[in-house]
């Protein structure tokens, strides 16, 4: 099968340089796709090459089409006030038809339904609101994800969906001025980033799990954590009934996958990005299991973020090993800053990676990069 080379791109980028312009750019390197953002969160980007504006702020939780009502229930996606007088999709498949096009879709990481939907978003154990999390155990939740991925996949020239955030999110994940004056250890941030919210103790205790334990044990040791600063002696990875409430998370994670695989049309296909962690051996977190999301998705999409070439490649082949050999896995690369110091570690990235039988390698994002990336993402691809 030939493997793709695609393009992170913003619809931002596309009108303030011209789709026309992008494309020829892209296709000069050997690019032969765009995963173009169709569903986004907030940000502070800079946009160094730019024609003007070099700072962008996104408008929080907002879609780049028109979404369809009909399709939604309680959560209903806002069209961004830039898709008010520019249609990103449209252009691309009017400037670069020969353009392979993925709809880049973040899911669950959305402030603003979250805030506007405080009872469908993830709950500490003590009750607390993450309002920029939307829990995938909920009903509603789970309703609104799979209606927004078939109402993607009828967008003009989308051929494929790669949807980012289908699960949990850890405790921190770029919230606006995320701020604690006490250090965190790993344990304490997966306790406090953990759902306990109706639906998922619900969930969990009609699966067997001892959940109404678990919970009086997490909130003990983080009120002794909080208290005196003791870190929780229980280990989430191996303590068993973390194990299962765990393994039941990967299994709701898995089973909205699957539901949205069975919604959306047959002929588009349905990538999932299993984290936005790093390294990927952290996507447990999520409630990403990537051998089972590979077997009902069309794919993994998988980001490369480590810092240097060996790094990557470890992190690479952990992921290949963990999905297994039949998986279809794409990997994403930052061909920049800090990752990536030059053009021959460009190259010898895309080459390790290469090694491990991709069916694709993207690269992100054209608008946060200097345009001297596209010649070493050239050199790599030549």
């Amino acid at each position: 099968m030939m493997q793709r080379h695609s393009m992170y791109l913003y619809p931002w980028d596309l009108r303030d340089e011209g789709a026309g312009n992008v494309a020829d750019r892209l296709r000069a390197t050997g690019i032969d796709g765009v995963t173009l953002a169709t569903s986004y969160h907030a940000g502070k980007f800079l946009r160094p090459h730019a024609p003007s504006g070099k700072v962008y702020f996104p408008e929080d939780g907002t879609v780049y089409f028109t979404p369809d009502s009909a399709l939604y229930r309680e959560l209903v996606p806002q069209r961004a006030r830039m898709a008010d007088d520019y249609d990103a999709l449209r252009a691309v498949a009017t400037n670069a038809a020969d353009l392979a096009v993925t709809a880049w879709t973040v899911g669950l990481h959305n402030t603003r339904l979250g805030q506007a939907h405080p009872h469908l978003t993830t709950q500490t154990v003590y009750g607390d609101k993450l309002v920029n999390a939307l829990c995938p155990a909920q009903p509603e939740v789970r309703h609104y994800l799979t209606a927004l991925c078939v109402d993607t996949a009828t967008q003009p020239g989308v051929g494929e969906i790669a949807l980012e955030t289908p699960g949990w999110q850890a405790f921190r994940h770029g919230h606006h001025h995320e701020f604690e004056l006490i250090e965190l250890p790993d344990r304490v941030q997966v306790m406090m980033g953990t759902c306990f919210c109706p639906a998922c103790r619900a969930g969990a205790a009609a699966a067997g799990v001892d959940i109404a334990g678990l919970a009086d044990d997490t909130r003990h040791q983080l009120d002794r954590f909080f208290a005196e600063g003791t870190p929780p002696a229980t280990n989430p990875q191996t303590d068993p009934d973390w194990q299962a409430y765990i393994a039941w998370r990967a299994g709701t994670v898995t089973g909205l996958v699957a539901e949205i695989v069975a919604a959306i049309p047959a002929n588009v296909g349905l990538a999932i990005i299993p984290t936005t962690q790093t390294p990927n051996s952290l996507c447990w977190i999520e409630g990403s299991d990537l051998a089972a999301l590979a077997k009902v998705a069309d794919r993994l999409e998988v980001p490369a973020y480590q810092t240097g070439v060996a790094q990557i490649a470890e992190d690479a082949a952990w992921v290949r090993k963990r999905a297994g050999d039949d998986a279809r896995i794409g990997y994403i690369v930052r061909p920049t800053f800090p990752h990536l110091a030059d053009s021959a570690e460009v190259v010898q990235a895309v080459s390790a990676l290469r090694a491990l039988g991709p069916s694709s390698i993207s690269f992100y994002n054209y608008g946060h990069m200097r345009l001297s990336a596209l010649d070493w993402i050239a050199t790599a691809l030549a």
